[in-house]
């Protein structure tokens, strides 16, 4: 059986702005909960005795997520010069590299059932990988020749490559090729460069090259590489549909309470002390935290996570498939699309909002996000200066952590504001925003003379 897994974090997560920029990527919430969070308490599920986080960014949090687990334990490197070189790094934190153990990427969301139906009969170089869903031109992908994965190619052209990686069984002898990785990708078409980076699906294709055979087990369910904003995106529109669906009768904490006016189209799950007031229309099926109100005719959709101490008050709407973070405020009418709002973010006073917010952001009266363009088109996102079409969620609004909007500012579809940052009042932004940055709208007034002879006096 294997005993101890080895979670590579190292990456700068770059592709992930705004949202890297205070935090691991692998530590964004989905669904209210952690991404490393939810892979380990998998792992411990299918009987994991150790796991070792190896982390290169915003590595105290990961730390202080897992202050109780005696399972976890947190390695902190200066840099990575890639996956290779946070693999090497973290190896002799393992009890016994020795024996076979678990390599994972960090930043994938693999269901739990996959993870321990995969780790129940893993052997030494079987590895996890799951069907792309973009083009392989935006991915590290790999090729399958009967049962096995024959090669690994770098933002591929054409369909030749059709799977992903996101772990494989190891042993320490696989250090001696991460030791001498070439420091590039070296499987690419004609034409296209590499960064100077260790790749350790490279590594890989060197110990194939020598004879090693990898065994493809492909995931049962969807697993998501959180490589991007909008990945987050869709990763917490199935799981909030996921741990929503599984609801099915009402479940109510101690002290929870459930008004006799407010209308109920599924099933809730109330934390402790939590209230459904008067006239609140849910209209599906939803979890809901400790200490929560929603009250005053507030409208909740299908399959909404809700979390600790939130208030959702005078006909405030989230829409269906959203998540709210712990300590957020939705009040006066302010509407949510299907969103991810992270921890402490407040939305009060007749605003409209879809996408995704970082934590302590606070968005002005009047706030509104543009939702569709008049071509009906999808808006191209540029991740690292290259120009990318999203799949899902092209046109929401990306905002960073500790960043607010003014007075009736407009986002405008797919635009991404970043953390620390203010779009003040009265601005339509239409780009994006970078980091620590403040955009204010120049205003030309004119004056002329006015009175009550201008009414015929």
């Amino acid at each position: 059986m294997i005993q101890e897994t080895l979670i590579l974090a190292g990456g700068k997560g770059e592709k992930f702005w705004p949202f890297q920029s205070t935090r691991n990527k692998s530590m964004i919430p989905i669904s209210n909960t952690p991404l490393l969070v939810h892979t380990v308490d998998a792992l411990i599920e299918s009987g994991m005795e150790h796991i070792v986080i190896v982390s290169a960014t915003h590595s105290a949090a990961i730390r202080n997520a897992f202050r109780k687990q005696a399972e976890v334990d947190v390695v902190e490197i200066a840099e990575s010069k890639g996956s290779a070189d946070t693999y090497l790094q973290g190896l002799g934190k393992l009890n016994n590299p020795t024996r076979p153990f678990f390599v994972l990427h960090g930043d994938c969301l693999v269901q739990t059932e996959d993870l321990v139906s995969f780790l129940d009969q893993a052997k030494l170089h079987d590895a996890l990988i799951f069907p792309l869903r973009e083009p392989s031109t935006n991915w590290i992908a790999c090729r399958l020749d009967q049962g096995k994965v024959v090669d690994f190619g770098g933002h591929h052209r054409g369909n030749l490559m059709t799977h992903q990686l996101a772990g494989f069984i190891a042993d320490g002898s696989f250090a001696g090729y991460c030791e001498v990785n070439p420091g590039k990708f070296t499987n690419l078409k004609v034409g296209v460069g590499s960064p100077q980076e260790n790749y350790i699906e490279v590594s890989l294709m060197d110990a194939m090259a020598d004879g090693l055979s990898l065994n493809a087990r492909i995931a049962s369910q969807p697993v998501f590489d959180i490589d991007k904003p909008w990945h987050a995106m869709e990763a917490n529109v199935y799981m909030n549909q996921k741990r929503c669906s599984a609801l099915k009768s009402n479940e109510l904490a101690e002290g929870a309470s459930i008004d006799p006016t407010a209308r109920i189209d599924g099933f809730v799950r109330v934390g402790k002390n939590s209230k459904i007031g008067r006239n609140v229309w849910i209209r599906g099926n939803a979890i809901i935290g400790d200490e929560t109100i929603l009250d005053q005719g507030c409208i909740v959709g299908e399959n909404v996570v809700i979390g600790d101490k939130c208030s959702i008050l005078n006909h405030a709407k989230l829409g269906d498939h959203c998540t709210l973070g712990h300590r957020c405020m939705m009040d006066q009418g302010f509407e949510l699309l299907t969103s991810l709002i992270l921890d402490h973010v407040y939305l009060v006073h007749y605003g409209e909002y879809y996408g995704m917010i970082g934590e302590n952001t606070d968005l002005g009266a009047g706030t509104t996000c543009g939702t569709l363009r008049f071509d009906d088109g999808l808006t191209v996102q540029s991740v690292k200066g290259r120009k990318e079409t999203p799949t899902h969620f092209a046109n929401a609004s990306y905002i960073g952590d500790n960043s607010r909007t003014g007075v009736c500012a407009v986002l405008m579809p797919g635009v991404k504001v970043g953390s620390n940052s203010v779009v003040a009042s009265g601005v339509v932004l239409n780009e994006d925003l970078a980091d620590q940055t403040l955009i204010y709208a120049k205003q030309d007034t004119v004056k002329v003379p006015w009175g009550p002879e201008k009414y015929g006096w």
